[in-house]
């Protein structure tokens, strides 16, 4: 698990230097995060704030989207249902270096979370998923749709100052408020430009032939960059409009990364 954290996170401890193509598992690895994480030169291990915040919060039946084979920690007494956008053979085929792989219950999108019935819920985790969403603001929407009245949403964001994306441009609130009103098809060039230059370290010819395969694939990458900061703003303007229907109830820094906690409004 420790050799994963160094090729994953992209921090001090990583081997092997900058992507130089295409590689599909370590771009579907890339929104997973292992159970320790080097900053700083420290190890930290980010289990231990999460599961107190699942004791905390996390009770009743709900359902976890992107565990892959990391999934929370859930108290006695929870019911959990998993879900991703493919099975697991698919999710696997996609990941052979990955053992123990959740197999998702219920296959579907954290954008629409289509064929979950409204107020069915009383917690959603999604854990380094959001980033990985092309309409944040749509994935924020499902998620309260789904959840019942004071219902619970458990999210976990990396810090760009932590990762891979520590050179990338963080994402403006008014960058995901476009993404959310024009659709995200506007950026999506735009996004995959700067990972193949920020991340993979891509210039010229090879550069610019990853963003064709990038788009004519419509590869999963990190769409969107935020700091600690930035995701104050998202947040904040996600609890101040109404259609969302959500209150921010903690944030709590985490190693590498920031765990948020919504509350449903009743």
């Amino acid at each position: 698990m420790r050799a994963s954290v160094t090729n994953v996170l992209g921090s001090r401890r990583r081997i092997g230097g900058r992507l130089t193509a295409f590689n599909s598992l370590r771009v579907r690895l890339a929104r997973r995060i292992a159970p320790a994480a080097w900053q700083n030169g420290a190890l930290v291990d980010l289990t231990v704030a999460r599961e107190g915040l699942a004791r905390r919060y996390i009770a009743g039946a709900g359902i976890e989207f992107g565990a892959l084979h990391f999934p929370l920690a859930i108290p006695p007494g929870v019911t959990v249902k998993y879900a991703d956008f493919k099975p697991a053979a698919d999710l696997q085929q996609s990941n052979p270096d990955v053992k123990d792989i959740k197999a998702p219950d219920i296959i579907t999108d954290v954008e629409s979370m289509a064929g979950i019935a409204d107020a069915s819920q009383d917690f959603v985790i999604a854990n380094h998923v959001l980033e990985h969403v092309e309409d944040p603001l749509r994935a924020l929407k499902s998620i309260s749709r789904v959840l019942r009245a004071a219902g619970i949403a458990y999210l976990a964001l990396p810090d760009k100052r932590f990762t891979f994306d520590k050179h990338r441009r963080i994402t403006s609130l008014e960058h995901v408020i476009k993404d959310h009103r024009d659709g995200p098809d506007w950026s999506l060039a735009e996004h995959y430009d700067e990972w193949s230059r920020c991340v993979d370290g891509l210039s010229g010819s090879p550069h610019a032939q990853k963003v064709a395969l990038m788009l004519e694939q419509r590869s999963n990458i990190h769409f969107h960059v935020w700091d600690y900061p930035a995701m104050l703003d998202l947040f904040s303007y996600v609890a101040k409009q109404a259609d969302f229907g959500v209150d921010v109830e903690v944030s709590m820094l985490n190693g590498i990364e920031v765990v948020w906690i919504l509350r449903k409004r009743g």
